[in-house]
């Protein structure tokens, strides 16, 4: 069932980074917008200095809270899960958009890849324990926590090593910009 569910993720992901990407095309000025807010955000992180170490911190407890909360938001039906990752593809479609549109889309994709070969699929493998526990909440609700057990077990062994190893290269990158 996980496997099955890695694979429908997968595919919202990448339907939602399309989306993404056809609507920063036809409301440039609203996702322009919402594109400038988050770029906001990171200049006020860079311009607070933070040192490598805190900025390493702040990307793997970022990630690893967020996915954490998505799967086990997973256990009303996995919703949350699904509208978590199809929200990140739309997010990283208007990002390819305007960015790279701005370094051009192979530029884009190779800052993208470094990091986003580990991290993606590791959030992607979290929602898919979190759009599972929905599932079983529906059909098992007497063995749930088990299954809560079971998800949160997995997350530290796959999810969280990987999420720590993308935000170190995140940092190396963030680094030598």
């Amino acid at each position: 069932m996980i496997k099955i569910a890695f694979l429908v993720l997968t595919l919202i992901f990448l339907g939602s980074c399309y989306l993404g990407y056809l609507l920063a095309e036809i409301y440039p000025d609203a996702v322009g917008r919402e594109i400038e807010s988050v770029r906001e955000f990171f200049r006020s992180i860079s311009s607070e200095r933070l040192s490598p170490p805190e900025i390493f911190v702040l990307i793997f407890l970022n990630n690893s809270i967020k996915s954490f909360l998505a799967m086990l938001l997973g256990v009303f039906f996995g919703v949350i899960p699904v509208l978590f990752v199809f929200l990140n593809g739309l997010i990283i479609g208007f990002f390819a958009k305007f960015v790279g549109s701005e370094i051009g889309i192979v530029n884009f994709v190779l800052l993208l890849l470094p990091h986003g070969v580990l991290e993606i699929p590791a959030v992607i493998l979290a929602c898919s324990y979190g759009f599972w526990l929905g599932v079983e909440f529906v059909r098992d609700r007497k063995n749930l926590k088990k299954h809560v057990s079971r998800a949160i077990f997995d997350f530290a062994r796959f999810v969280l090593p990987t999420l720590l190893v993308a935000a170190f290269i995140e940092t190396l990158l963030i680094s030598l910009l």
